[in-house]
Parts: structure tokens; C-alpha cells; sequence
């Protein structure tokens, strides 16, 4: 069994998405007789971490969960990306999964050309990539590997919020101006407990932080109902409000609506591994755009949530979208498992040289 450290495990964050991705990462790796030894939480500065780089040179391979974070030179793009020629020069092989790329420097071009291999989640960040004399795979979005929960009789459209604040109050606006058409369902999830992936400090971090949580949700669902202009102090609480406690239960809400109005780019994979119709509302990358590019739903993309709400009328797949989702979740799942044997492969061989 090949070891590894992931770095970026975002499944701390409260997000169903990013929980369900890491779980996956975890699955599929080990399948592909990866062992997963420790996995450093998101924004982890691995640079300043001594212990840390001592044992990147004791392990078979690194993995990177680039998820939407590597664009525009953010702090925490610059930290996973530079982490590429530190393991090249200490000869362990390392790769960028999962990962969106968009309006980075040609510093940060340099950098990842020690990637061992790339694996981008649509063929936008291929292609800006691609322009600096890079080469990439293309490998949807990891919860699209996920198993899909059972088909249920539909009814009802649901809304959901945007990376951006401003757009969760227009969404929240639409929901309250909707006279009982639309139901909120917000995508926050109650954070996991970081049991036995190796740093202690952020075990009992997660422990405060779920107590946290279960404290916020208990009182978010006390409170009165929320005005039509939410402010932006309450929209934590109002997420809490309308959210589900567990994945399984979130997936469960898709999959017995009739649609989705949403700007949250894993409320769209969702959507897809569940076979919900959904309207999309652009977030802050082209990773809404370059997915549905991909599955040939690129008509179901709107500049705001008014307009989408304008042709819910319309929001029923067809026939054939329903077959064009079929099959880019089935090759979705595919190329993950084909993604991480090939990795296996790649480090055994570079292991025999």
C-alpha cells in the first residue's frame, strides 16, 4: 500500500460539497491502494511546518486537493502550488486534483510544472493552462463519484444561496417574494470532527468548532423568521436555519424536488449526481460555466436569480438532458477511479527507476 498526505482536506469546512469530495478522495484513493496517512486542513501553511516537511520526504506521494481555490494568486493558491517543486526536489512525486485554474501568474506557471500530473475540473482551466505550455487531465468534480441517492417522486422548487453575500440576499429576496413557489435550502453542513488525520491541535479545534455549530443551528432555528432585506449578519444564522445536518439528508432534499435555483457550483454537481433540474447562477470562476459546458447544459446558466425564477417553468430536463446527465455522471465516475490507479501506477513506476 502506497502512503500519501492530502493537503487541503477541506471537509472541515461546513459544506456539504467539500465534504463529500475529501470522503470520496479517501475512497477512491484507497481503492487504488493509496493509505491516506495524514491530511492537513485547508489554509494549513505547510512551509512553516518543519515536522511537516520531514514527513513529506517520508512518504510515497503527495496529493493535492486543488478544489476552487487555485486562481487569481490567492495566499492559499500560492501555498498548495509551491508545494510542487518542494517535493520534486526531494524526489516524491506530487499531484494537483480537483482542481480549478484560472488567472494565475507565470510564477505560479513555473511552480506547477513539478506537478508529477494534473487533473483540472473542467476544460476552461485545461485550456488557460494549456496556453502556458502546460498539459492537464480533465476530471469533473470528485462528488460526482459519490453514489446517487435513490430516485423519489418530485415536487416543489428549491433556492439556494451564492458564494457572495450579495447574491444570498437576492436569492433570500426571491424566496420571500415568492409567496410560498420556492422553498430555502442552504448547502451548510455541520462540520466533521478531524479524528485521525494526524494533527492533534486541529482535532480539538473541530471538536469547539461542531459544539459551535450545533449551538448556532440550535438558535438559528428559535429565532423569528427573517425579514425580506437580510442583513448581512444574519445570513450565518439564516444558513444554519435552512440547513440539514448530514450529506445523506441533503441529497435526500434534491433528489425529492422538483428544481433548483442555485449559485453554489457543489449544489450544481449535486444536483447532477442526484438527476435534480436545476437553474445555476455564475459564481466567483468560470467552474459553474466550465461544468455545464462539459455536460452540455450550458443553457441553464443565468446572470440572476430573478431570471432563472422567470423560466421556472422550463426547468423539467428533457429527455435528452436527462440522458446527457446520465452519462457525464457515469464518465464523471469513471475517470476518478481511473484518475487515482493512474497515480498509483505513475508513483510505482517512478518508485522502479
Amino acid at each position: 500500500m502506497l502512503t500519501a498526505i492530502l493537503f487541503n482536506d477541506t471537509s472541515h469546512n461546513k459544506h456539504h460539497g467539500c465534504q463529500i469530495v475529501v470522503r470520496q478522495i479517501y475512497a477512491l484513493a484507497q481503492q487504488a491502494g493509496i493509505r491516506i496517512v495524514k491530511a492537513c486542513p485547508m489554509r494549513h501553511d505547510w512551509r512553516r511546518d518543519e515536522a511537516l516537511k520531514r514527513e513529506i520526504a517520508k512518504v510515497d506521494l503527495c496529493l493535492i486537493n486543488g478544489e476552487g481555490t487555485i486562481h487569481d494568486d490567492a495566499k492559499a493558491a500560492r501555498i498548495l502550488v509551491e508545494l510542487a517543486p518542494f517535493c520534486r526536489e526531494r524526489n516524491v512525486p506530487c499531484f494537483l486534483i480537483n482542481s480549478v485554474w484560472q488567472r494565475n501568474s507565470m510564477e505560479m506557471v513555473e511552480a506547477a510544472r513539478s506537478f508529477s500530473a494534473i487533473y483540472l475540473r473542467d476544460h476552461h482551466s485545461q485550456a488557460e493552462l494549456a496556453r502556458s505550455g502546460l498539459a492537464s487531465e480533465v476530471v469533473p468534480d470528485l462528488t460526482l463519484s459519490a453514489v446517487p441517492p435513490p430516485a423519489q417522486q418530485r415536487e416543489g422548487l428549491l433556492v439556494n444561496g451564492s458564494f457572495y453575500e450579495e447574491r444570498t440576499q437576492e436569492a433570500w429576496r426571491l424566496y420571500r417574494d415568492a409567496d410560498g413557489a420556492l422553498q430555502y435550502l442552504s448547502i451548510q453542513s455541520m462540520p466533521q470532527v478531524q479524528w485521525g488525520k494526524g494533527f492533534t491541535g486541529y482535532f480539538w479545534r473541530s471538536l469547539r468548532s461542531l459544539f459551535k455549530a450545533w449551538r448556532a443551528r440550535y438558535k438559528a432555528r428559535r429565532m423569528e423568521e427573517f425579514g425580506r432585506d437580510l442583513p448581512v449578519r444574519q445570513i450565518k444564522a439564516m444558513r444554519w436555519r435552512y440547513s440539514f445536518a448530514t450529506s445523506e439528508q441533503f441529497l435526500q432534499r434534491l433528489a425529492v424536488s422538483r428544481g433548483v435555483i442555485t449559485g453554489r457550483f457543489h449544489c450544481v454537481t449535486l444536483c447532477l449526481l442526484s438527476e435534480t433540474p436545476f437553474f445555476a447562477i455564475a459564481s466567483n470562476t468560470h467552474k459553474i460555466e466550465g461544468l455545464l459546458d462539459q455536460c452540455g447544459l450550458s443553457g441553464r446558466i443565468f446572470s440572476d436569480y430573478a431570471s432563472a425564477f422567470a423560466s421556472a417553468h422550463r426547468i423539467d430536463f428533457s429527455a435528452q438532458e436527462k440522458q446527457a446527465v446520465r452519462r457525464f455522471v457515469s464518465d464523471s465516475a469513471a475517470r476518478a477511479r481511473q484518475m487515482f490507479i493512474q497515480i498509483a501506477q505513475d508513483v510505482r513506476a517512478q518508485a522502479r527507476q
